[in-house]
Order: C-alpha cells, then sequence, then structure tokens
C-alpha cells in the first residue's frame, strides 16, 4: 500500500515539476520578491520590515495561484489523458490514488514555499544585514495553508469540472480568511437560529487564519516552532476529512 502511494507522489512530483506553468510563475514571484528590494527605497517606514511584508504577501499569492490551478486539474488531466484508466486497471485503490496525487504535489508545493522563503530570506539579510528566521516560520504557516488548498482543491475536482473547482477552492480560501469574522458578527445577532447556523459554518468551513502569522512576524513578535502544533494539528485533521470526502466520491465516479 505504502509503495503503491509512494509511486503516484514521486510521479506526479516530477509530473509538476516539469510543469512550464510552475516555472512561470515561480520565477515571477522571485522577480517580485526581488523588487522589494528596491522598492523598500521608495517606501516611507521601517525598511526592512516593509521588505518581509510584501515578500510574504507574494509567497502567499503566488503560492495559492500554484496550490489552486495545479491542484484542480489533479485528477481532470488523468481522466483527460485517459491514464487514469490505466492506473486503475491495476491493483491500486482508488483512494490511494486520490492521496498519493495530494501527497506529490504537496511536495512540490514544499520546494517552491522553501525556494520563494529563501530568497526573500536573502533579499532581507542582503539589505538589513540581520537574519529573520521568522520568515520560514511565516513560510512553514503559509506551506500549511497550501496543503489545506490543495486537500480542498482535490475534493472538488473529484466531481466537477476544473473551472468550477478553481471558483470553489478561490472561494473557500477568501471564506477562510474570515470564517472567524463571519462567527463573530452573527454572534451579535438577536436570532438564535443565526447564531447556530454562524458557528456551524465557522466549524464546518476552513479557518485559514489559524495558519497566518505574517503580521507577528513583520513587527517582531512572532510566535515560536513550538505554535506550529495547534496548526498542524488542525491541518491533520480538517485535511484528513477533506481527503475522506473526496476518496468517497472519486470511489463513487463512473468512468465508463
Amino acid at each position: 500500500m505504502g509503495n503503491r502511494i509512494f509511486s503516484i507522489a514521486a510521479n506526479t512530483f516530477r509530473e509538476t515539476i516539469r510543469n512550464k506553468i510552475l516555472y512561470a510563475i515561480l520565477a515571477f514571484a522571485l522577480f517580485v520578491i526581488g523588487l522589494s528590494y528596491f522598492l523598500a527605497d521608495l517606501s516611507v517606514g521601517e525598511l526592512t520590515r516593509i521588505i518581509v511584508d510584501v515578500g510574504l504577501a507574494c509567497i502567499h499569492i503566488f503560492g495559492v495561484i500554484i496550490s489552486v490551478f495545479i491542484g484542480i486539474t489533479l485528477v481532470s488531466h488523468e481522466v483527460e489523458r485517459k491514464t487514469v484508466y490505466l492506473i486503475l486497471s491495476r491493483p491500486v485503490p482508488r483512494w490511494e490514488f486520490v492521496i498519493g496525487k495530494a501527497m506529490g504535489l504537496s511536495g512540490t508545493l514544499a520546494l517552491v514555499t522553501l525556494v520563494m522563503a529563501a530568497t526573500l530570506f536573502l533579499v532581507h539579510a542582503g539589505y538589513g544585514g540581520a537574519p529573520e528566521t521568522g520568515i520560514f516560520l511565516a513560510s512553514a504557516g503559509i506551506y500549511m495553508e497550501l496543503i489545506l488548498l490543495v486537500c480542498l482543491a482535490s475534493l472538488f475536482s473529484t466531481f466537477t469540472t476544473p473551472v468550477l473547482s478553481a471558483i470553489f477552492t478561490l472561494s473557500m480560501f477568501l471564506i477562510g480568511h474570515i470564517s472567524k469574522s463571519l462567527l463573530v458578527f452573527g454572534g451579535r445577532s438577536p436570532s438564535g437560529t443565526m447564531r447556530f447556523a454562524a458557528s456551524l459554518l465557522f466549524y464546518l468551513l476552513p479557518n485559514l487564519e489559524n495558519f497566518n502569522w505574517k503580521n507577528e512576524v513583520v513587527y517582531g513578535a512572532g510566535p515560536s516552532f513550538s505554535a506550529l502544533a495547534y496548526p498542524a494539528g488542525y491541518l491533520l485533521a480538517y485535511g484528513a476529512a477533506v481527503l475522506f470526502l473526496a476518496c468517497l466520491l472519486f470511489y463513487r465516479k463512473d468512468f465508463k
């Protein structure tokens, strides 16, 4: 079982690494991160903070673009090329196929995120002279968020078209960053039904703010690496639930 999942993950990793769109997005991301070195001179405020702020925003935005627009094709691309029939004709359970695909893209995102974080670290150190390890901490939070988006993209790609999958995943991304606000505003409602609905939605929808430490790092009050425990547990629980549903839907999918 483990060997089959690893083989699918390794093949997915190789495919995504060869994707020209990935290199185009990554090159533009690195260009914008490097550009922050020069933008800092044109800005008002503490220059090193501006570099970290702009750089982390670039890692976040371009990471989301990569995870969504490559993640939504994990299943549909195999169906279009008819390779899914060859894979599933072998003794490979469908759930292993879904898990392996998600793991492969997660590996690609780990490499891409590390490259962008290392570039920002070097740009910041070159400008400010003092290394900022908080960049890697904030990038770790971004990476965990990207993994959850991959899980969601995998779920949507099992039952709808790539375009709709992208729309649904991006909607979850936007909602995931305001879900706590929905809970607060819903809690102020005089209606008990509205308060219950707000609480239910808060726990059902992803809370991506669990992984957001960019502001803390920018202003020098970031959490320690031990603070990764709760977000990692949340990712494990929520991501497992999403992938379980994705596997269930993919198992029921008719390829005839």
